[in-house]
């Protein structure tokens, strides 16, 4: 990961809360979580049927148990909530379990924030440059081309929620996140409505993250298509189905997506384990995305 440019001013670890969001985590998950929390502050919220902390609190962060999976959008939001009563951060950092980060990485992603934002007031939300775990490869849109706005700014359609940085002032004025989405789409759905709103939201190439999206990867080309859990296909038929009612979501993404997802029933229960069990999955979110029922598994 990058370093922060000189003129880069680090913010206070009061003006940073962190959101972490845990299902069934693994011990070195919690290891980390352990480790953040000895340093930040922020909530951590825990969709998992048992408990993983003993207590209200892991350091100096809250924890909330939901006892049970509420989906990653209400949990999100339960976190979002308690930061915004508190009106003390600036900024909020998400973090996904299995993520890892360098020491410092939220001060960094939130000093790039204000730096860009000093640029570009209507900054959304900042995201890092994901690479993967295993080849460190970036993950990149068969779609998108990077168009920057500052040199330390590429704009993007949408960004994945894990490592993003988001100010509270913006949170305040979007709103939270859409927990009829549960989990697919759902960071996609906030960020097109941040832009329906005059915002921008992208990453930075100044900050890296290694971060594994879903089960694996496979390689088409020079293109990196994410392998989910066969559920997961369930959500992401049936979310984008969703949205396309919605007339806040760019007609680019509404075509572009399709085409892949049109594709992907095709091809992909054919070249990957559990391929079956994934075109049951893309068939029923296709059903129920097309009736709009919002039913979660």
């Amino acid at each position: 990961m990058a370093e922060c440019s000189a003129d880069i001013k680090i913010p206070d670890n009061s003006e940073v809360a962190l959101v972490i969001v845990l299902y069934n985590p693994s011990a070195d998950d919690l290891r980390n979580v352990t480790q953040l929390s000895m340093k930040y502050e922020g909530v951590v919220v825990d969709n998992s049927v048992e408990e993983n902390f003993d207590g209200r609190e892991v350091n100096r962060m809250e924890y909330i148990s939901l006892r049970g999976n509420h989906g990653i959008a209400e949990a999100q939001n339960v976190a979002v909530r308690e930061i915004l009563a508190r009106g003390k951060a600036r900024y909020v950092v998400f973090f996904d379990q299995d993520s890892r980060y360098e020491e410092g990485y939220p001060l960094r992603i939130a000093a790039y924030f204000a730096q860009i934002a000093s640029q570009l007031p209507n900054l959304a939300a900042l995201g890092p440059t994901v690479i993967t775990n295993d080849t460190a490869e970036e993950y990149h849109s068969a779609f998108h081309e990077d168009r920057y706005l500052t040199s330390d700014f590429i704009v993007r359609r949408d960004i994945i929620s894990s490592g993003c940085c988001i100010s509270t002032a913006v949170l305040s004025d979007v709103g939270l996140l859409d927990e009829s989405l549960f989990i697919d789409f759902v960071d996609t759905e906030w960020g097109f409505r941040a832009q329906s709103k005059g915002y921008v939201v992208g990453v930075t190439p100044r900050v890296k993250i290694k971060h594994k999206v879903g089960l694996g990867e496979i390689h088409i080309g020079k293109h990196i298509v994410s392998i989910a859990a066969p559920y997961r296909y369930y959500y992401q038929y049936r979310n984008f189905l969703l949205l396309l009612r919605r007339g806040y979501v760019p007609i680019q993404f509404k075509v572009n997506f399709g085409i892949k997802l049109l594709c992907r029933f095709f091809y992909l229960p054919f070249v990957i384990e559990k391929g079956w069990d994934s075109w049951k999955n893309m068939a029923r979110g296709t059903a129920d995305g097309l009736r709009a029922v919002f039913a979660n598994q």
